[in-house]
């Protein structure tokens, strides 16, 4: 299905389910496959389900509009990817207003459409609608499909995160 018969659409709880399921696949067909088993160890949740249930509740009862979740979604209502985004305020910083790049996915027979890529630049639209003077991203070493995504899309390395099992 060629990408001008994908509408990007705004999150509302009727998606749920449908997102519900592709963060789930995300989890499985990213996490599980490429981070690494030391990775995976100390990120492992308890109910991985259960968690994404909660980090909905979340989004869905943020009062200060401070998330945004948009989704692609076919003629027939299918989500086929969805990115999600935060702001945050750092007043430490000079560009304090942080718009973070939180989750990204299209389901793998949508993509190479530019669906991904339209997803992000609504994100990045509407954190400069907010008010962002910078974006904020990370993922797990070895992610190297998130890696090379995210370097096709400017952004640079810009610290590293160390974990350690005690």
């Amino acid at each position: 299905m060629p990408a001008n018969r994908i509408e990007l659409t705004i999150y509302t709880a009727s998606d749920r389910p449908e997102l519900l399921r592709l963060l789930l696949e995300l989890h499985s067909n990213y996490f599980l496959q490429n981070a690494s088993r030391q990775i995976q160890e100390v990120q492992q949740e308890k109910d991985i389900k259960n968690s994404y249930e909660n980090y909905l509740d979340f989004i869905e009862t943020d009062k200060d509009k401070s998330w945004k979740i948009f989704l692609a979604k076919t003629q027939e209502n299918k989500i086929a990817g969805f990115i999600i985004g935060s702001v945050v305020a750092d007043e430490e910083l000079v560009l304090s207003k942080i718009g973070r790049f939180e989750d990204w996915f299209v389901e793998s027979q949508f993509r190479r459409q530019g669906i991904g890529m339209s997803l992000y630049n609504a994100l990045e639209k509407w954190f400069i609608e907010t008010g962002c003077k910078q974006v904020h991203s990370d993922t797990w070493q070895g992610n190297e499909l998130s890696i090379k995504a995210h370097r096709q899309l400017g952004f640079f390395v810009s610290g590293i995160q160390f974990s350690k099992k005690i």
